[in-house]
């Protein structure tokens, strides 16, 4: 049994994540600095005289300090699909590690490397927005995965674009009081309205470390009950009879092991997402045997009664301050922690965990019942996963829709295609239950920076040969009329221009 000091000193000791790429060349391995494996690294960026990288296509390179490169950043949900989690660290002028072989800006066909940092989906919309005041410059250096964030390693403001999985908010875009307007689209150059669409779909997963209990159960599952109890701190230990009852028998073997719970310190599509879903998924009259005990009774609830915040508003936060309940920078950050921390688990995106080692086991989460008995799937089943997102058409793209429910806004609505929550929040019986859909942001007018590599890229992102890449990852693509919806904002329509110009 594990004292809660053995698990402070453990989490203090801790090393940072390492994420295992087994495509990432060898050369990149031995001679990029900063992260070139992918996980998180403490050191520091090397001086503009660095030693060559090998760029997209295998080619060794020296530093890049000229303007043929693309420079984004932003959301970490799909950071592994974008780059396999090699993180561009430092100024564009130093050797910043590209994407590696078998990820998406690999492969994409342009002519430029895209250097895409990974931070999190707020600072890469406020970097779109303008933002003076953020403390993250486009032209700062980009930070090692896990670390707070710093700058986006870019080689100018604006970046070429950015990731999001929370998408655009009509605080933020695109009215004349907003904050987009008063920073990208006035003086003498326009950057235009946005060019956002959904790209890919992720799976947020709760994570733990097998060895703890491979002696007693092959799998951890968790019913809707009892995730949503472990995250509003009704559960606080593996060996909590709920637990037991969705696993046939205790984890433990009936040792009491606290349970240490992960959560985003950083501002998070991925907190939004996830406490989104615990929303909608804790906040039901249960059904038998969810309403009486070993599950619920007067005394034991798994309401969810925090609010939806991309800022965890949980235990441990500000507002409620809980020692089994511990902040980390990035799904970077929350892999370590569990990676590291007997008997912890915590949200994070999935392909994260799939790259780990030392490995991280992923919980199968209850998807309906039948009668009285669980229906259980697992983030790491393609079919459950690809459910999860099968009834997202482009019939369900709200244009020029705002993530808070209000309109954007833009003059161009056409050319922000936003899928509402509501649709993906509570997948279908069967499916894999806690998902994300993460966008990409483009300035609609260029001025001719990048632009022909920008096409090319989308064009990529929306085709078959792309769809192979994202689907080995634990990650989904989403729908072909999705995919030609964007295509067709990107080409223009009738009287409706072209989204990327």
């Amino acid at each position: 049994m594990h004292s809660s000091l053995e698990k402070k000193e453990a989490y203090m000791r801790r090393p940072l994540a390492t994420l295992a790429l087994a495509a990432l060349p060898a050369l990149v391995l031995s001679a990029c600095n900063g992260n070139a494996a992918g996980g998180v690294s403490g050191m520091t960026p090397t001086a503009p005289n660095s030693p060559a990288i090998v760029g997209r296509h295998g080619r060794i390179r020296h530093a890049d300090d000229g303007p043929q490169d693309l420079h984004a950043g932003g959301a970490d949900v799909p950071g592994i699909a974008y780059n396999l989690g090699n993180q561009p660290v430092g100024y564009y002028y130093e050797s910043q590690s590209p994407p590696a072989q078998g990820s998406l800006f690999y492969s994409y066909g342009g002519t430029g490397t895209i250097y895409y940092c990974i931070t999190n989906s707020t600072d890469g919309r406020h970097a779109f927005e303008g933002y003076d005041d953020s403390g993250y410059p486009p032209t700062g250096p980009c930070a090692p995965l896990g670390d707070t964030a710093t700058g986006f390693g870019g080689r100018q403001d604006p970046l070429d674009f950015v990731g999001t999985a929370t998408a655009l908010p009509s605080t933020e875009c695109c009215g004349t009081d907003s904050p987009y307007y008063e920073n990208r689209d006035e003086g003498s150059v326009t950057w235009g309205q946005p060019f956002e669409f959904p790209q890919i779909g992720a799976v947020i997963v709760y994570g733990y470390r097998p060895q703890d209990f491979k002696a007693n159960v092959a799998k951890i599952k968790l019913s809707t009950w009892t995730y949503c109890a472990i995250a509003n701190g009704t559960i606080s230990n593996w060996d909590d009879p709920a637990i037991t009852a969705d696993n046939g028998k205790s984890v433990t073997g009936g040792n009491s092991e606290t349970i240490t719970f992960y959560f985003r310190s950083d501002s998070a599509a991925s907190t939004y997402n996830y406490t989104n879903h615990l929303n909608t998924a804790c906040n039901v009259t249960f059904k038998p045997p969810y309403n009486k005990a070993p599950y619920g009774s007067p005394s034991r609830s798994a309401a969810w009664t925090f609010g939806v915040s991309s800022t965890w508003p949980g235990p441990g936060s500000s507002n409620d301050p809980n020692s089994n309940y511990v902040g980390e920078n990035g799904d970077p950050g929350i892999l370590a922690g569990i990676q590291t921390t007997p008997y912890s688990t915590g949200y994070v995106v999935g392909g994260y965990v799939k790259q780990a080692n030392p490995k991280v086991g992923q919980a199968e989460l209850q998807s309906g019942q039948t009668g009285k008995k669980a229906v259980f799937v697992s983030p790491t089943d393609k079919a459950a996963v690809a459910k999860a997102f099968s009834n997202l058409t482009a019939s369900d793209i709200t244009y020029g829709g705002g993530s808070d429910g209000n309109p954007l806004g833009s003059t161009t609505p056409w050319c922000q295609l936003y899928i509402p929550y509501s649709y993906y929040v509570a997948p279908a019986k069967g499916a894999y239950p806690i998902v994300a859909v993460s966008y990409l942001l483009f300035y609609g007018q260029n001025n001719g920076v990048h632009t022909a590599d920008k096409t090319t890229l989308i064009k990529f992102l929306e085709s078959s040969n792309a769809n192979k890449i994202t689907n080995k990852l634990e990650y989904v693509a989403l729908s072909k009329s999705i995919e030609s919806a964007v295509i067709s904002a990107l080409n223009g329509s009738g009287s409706q221009t072209a989204c990327l110009q």
